[in-house]
């Protein structure tokens, strides 16, 4: 492997420059030379000709005599060498190329560097998404541009890296900062990764790296158990009469996703218009589409869900069609009232307010025997493997279901 020379360092000139058939002005230019390569930019200064001595080959020959020369030159060599500095950090030398985008890279409006790059790629999703459904993806790449800043401050000791220094001994370090530094489980290291990966794709597309360092880095998850509620504390949590209103709202609002599978957001915007009558049977539904995903799911509304609906709205059938049917609130307010409330029910476990969905598809409709494309259906889910990750077959459910077969066995 090349070894970085810390001896190489740019080197500077100052010289003019005029345009064609001008006799008298000139524009200065700073060249920088580094690696057999040149860069000049202009420095906006103006000189006449008949002044400037073109036999002196150092900058500071010009500068005693033009203090608007020297504060220009010194601006334009600190944003290079800072560039420069910044690129030798990982002891990999930099091409000029490099240096000169990411020292300049905001002055023609394009950027060539990792942090830049994230943040306007996080500032043109917030342009996209402005729905309060589409924040938390916008806060999942907040919270790994943040990650990846304190990575290169606390461990490179720089402030931004070029796509160029990416090498997969930086991403292998980036994901040990994760799950040690950064306090994140295996699973959320890696979809912090998936999302680097997704933000360094973007200077591969545009060829500001030559090579993928992702290329081959495996980024795999562990399975997980999901935690759900059992019947028995399905109804401790039903029986359960709270003294304080909004724990009753949270309550209510809980049991209701516990009984339809739907999750937060998407149960506060069910809306009247939603709830549909069925031709055959005369019961009703409630039809709408996921608002994370946009695909359609299908709730029948029996028993406890209508209960619950004819207590927030006795007469929802006479509401006009916009009407909201759920109680609203916050999820950081939701999930703070729901931990307090599984404490005074009384119930061990670490409950969220997705736990409801967890528990619809698997207390309430699998192990009651509903099958798992219904269950589907329901939980709005576009492929059946997604319902069996969600769904947890219970030793319950296989009881039940071989029940016969060890009836016809028995000798």
């Amino acid at each position: 492997m090349q070894t970085f020379n810390a001896n190489s360092k740019p080197k500077f000139m100052l010289y003019p420059k005029s345009k064609k058939g001008q006799k008298t002005l000139a524009t200065l230019y700073l060249r920088t030379h580094y690696q057999f390569s040149t860069f000049d930019k202009s420095l906006g200064i103006k000189v006449d000709k008949k002044d400037w001595n073109y036999k002196q080959k150092e900058i500071e020959n010009h500068l005693h005599n033009h203090p608007n020369i020297k504060s220009s030159v010194a601006e334009c060599k600190e944003k290079i060498m800072g560039a420069f500095y910044v690129l030798s950090q990982n002891q990999s030398e930099p091409t000029l190329r490099e240096v000169i985008d990411l020292a300049f890279g905001h002055e023609n409006k394009k950027t060539y560097s990792v942090l830049s790059v994230f943040e306007s790629y996080i500032a043109e999703m917030k342009k996209r998404n402005t729905l309060k459904s589409q924040q938390s993806n916008i806060t999942k790449y907040n919270s790994c541009c943040n990650h990846l800043r304190n990575f290169l401050h606390s461990e490179m000791k720089v402030n931004d890296v070029s796509f160029n220094r990416i090498n997969e001994q930086l991403i292998d370090n980036f994901e040990f900062y994760l799950k040690t530094k950064g306090c994140n489980g295996h699973n959320s290291s890696m979809k912090l990764l998936q999302i680097f990966r997704k933000i360094y794709k973007i200077g591969l597309n545009n060829r500001w790296t030559s090579r993928n360092a992702f290329a081959d880095k495996k980024i795999t998850f562990k399975d997980t158990d999901i935690e759900v509620l059992n019947q028995y504390e399905i109804e401790q949590l039903e029986v359960f009469v709270p003294t304080k209103t909004y724990l009753q709202k949270t309550q209510d609002l809980f049991l209701f996703s516990v009984y339809s599978g739907l999750a937060y957001i998407d149960l506060q915007h069910i809306q009247i218009k939603h709830i549909e009558r069925t031709n055959h049977s005369g019961s009703f539904i409630i039809r709408n589409k996921r608002v994370k995903t946009g695909i359609e799911y299908m709730v029948p509304l029996f028993g406890p869900l209508e209960k619950m609906l004819n207590k927030w709205h006795p007469n929802w059938q006479a509401l006009i069609p916009d009407t909201f049917i759920c109680p609203k609130i916050s999820n950081q307010k939701y999930n703070d009232y729901l931990k307090e409330l599984i404490a005074l029910v009384g119930i061990d476990k670490r409950v969220t307010t997705h736990i409801g969905r967890h528990t619809f598809a698997t207390t309430v409709a699998l192990e009651n025997g509903v099958g798992i494309e219904s269950v589907s259906k329901m939980l709005g889910h576009s492929k059946i493997s997604q319902t069996q990750r969600y769904a947890k077959v219970t030793s319950l459910k296989i009881e039940r279901e071989t029940r016969g077969l060890f009836e016809k066995l028995k000798v």
